[in-house]
């Protein structure tokens, strides 16, 4: 009798307790790094409490007085932004990718060959796929990732049916500058004001303002030559947009405005994207 009687409450105690856990949000966890997990609790969290990933890729090369790390510093600090909004686990960042011939001959690049790169992320998608994650935004800090991020992210969405998104920064939000800034919006460059303020945003040391005026901003960067004319190495590393535009501002908190505005248009897209997909999938069915 004592037996029936405890086994009574431990199947109240479940019946209570599935309900709780099928509401739970990922804020309401232990951790949002899923590298932080046991095997066994991350089964029981993905996809029962969420089937998203956030996974941060980016690159090491030259950003003239910012850090040789910007790329990768971006789009992770721009995931612990947003997870808690999007309810999703963070996935450890791919932090080598596919730097431009010219870059890679400055001191510290690094730079993955893009098949490698591209088979590279497709492994690491398939894996997270495998594990239940069906909703996958890639947030990019680097421009020469893309057209192998896409390549792999077509070819595993044909053969699992899951969904992706990648994210470039400086291609999004262009309000985030005169909100800011009180300037035009403007393509962003390499190194400039606006990747400068993304990363002031995480660690204002990371962005060398000793070097920046002992150099002077004409000598850190430059706006580029005319089309039809190529060279290797460039001239600077960082690229202004235009002439006179894209000196870096030391202002913290307008960087801090700025990386906001950013993070609010990945969250809003990314949500969007998702009420989509899963309104699709439920269309199927």
């Amino acid at each position: 009798m004592k037996k029936i009687k405890v086994l009574l409450v431990f199947v109240l105690a479940m019946a209570f307790l599935t309900p709780a856990f099928s509401q739970m949000k990922v804020k309401d966890l232990k951790f949002h790094h899923m590298q932080n997990y046991c095997w066994m609790r991350l089964a029981e969290i993905v996809p029962d409490l969420t089937d998203r990933a956030i996974l941060p890729i980016g690159t090491v090369e030259a950003h003239g007085a910012v850090a040789l790390g910007a790329d990768n510093f971006i789009p992770q600090h721009l995931a612990e932004m947003i997870w808690d909004r999007c309810n999703a686990l963070i996935i450890p960042a791919i932090n080598h990718g596919y730097t431009g011939a010219s870059i890679s001959q400055f001191p510290g690049a690094i730079t993955v060959r893009a098949d490698i790169f591209e088979e590279y992320l497709y492994d690491v998608l398939n894996d997270l796929v495998r594990t239940g994650f069906r909703n996958i935004l890639i947030i990019n800090g680097h421009g020469g990732n893309l057209e192998p991020a896409q390549s792999a992210m077509t070819r595993l969405h044909y053969e699992t049916g899951a969904h992706f998104m990648i994210v470039e920064w400086w291609r999004i939000a262009f309000e985030a500058t005169p909100e800011a800034y009180g300037t035009k919006a403007q393509q962003s460059g390499h190194g400039d004001r606006e990747e400068a303020a993304l990363v002031m945003a995480y660690n204002p040391e990371l962005v060398d303002r000793e070097m920046y005026d002992k150099l002077g901003k004409d000598n850190v960067g430059a706006a580029g030559t005319d089309p039809g004319v190529f060279m290797i190495p460039a001239w600077a590393t960082t690229r202004y947009p235009e002439k006179d535009i894209g000196y870096l501002d030391f202002d913290v908190a307008k960087a801090k405005t700025y990386a906001k505005i950013k993070a609010d248009f990945i969250v809003k897209s990314f949500l969007e994207a998702v009420k989509r997909w899963e309104m699709m999938e439920e269309w199927k069915r």
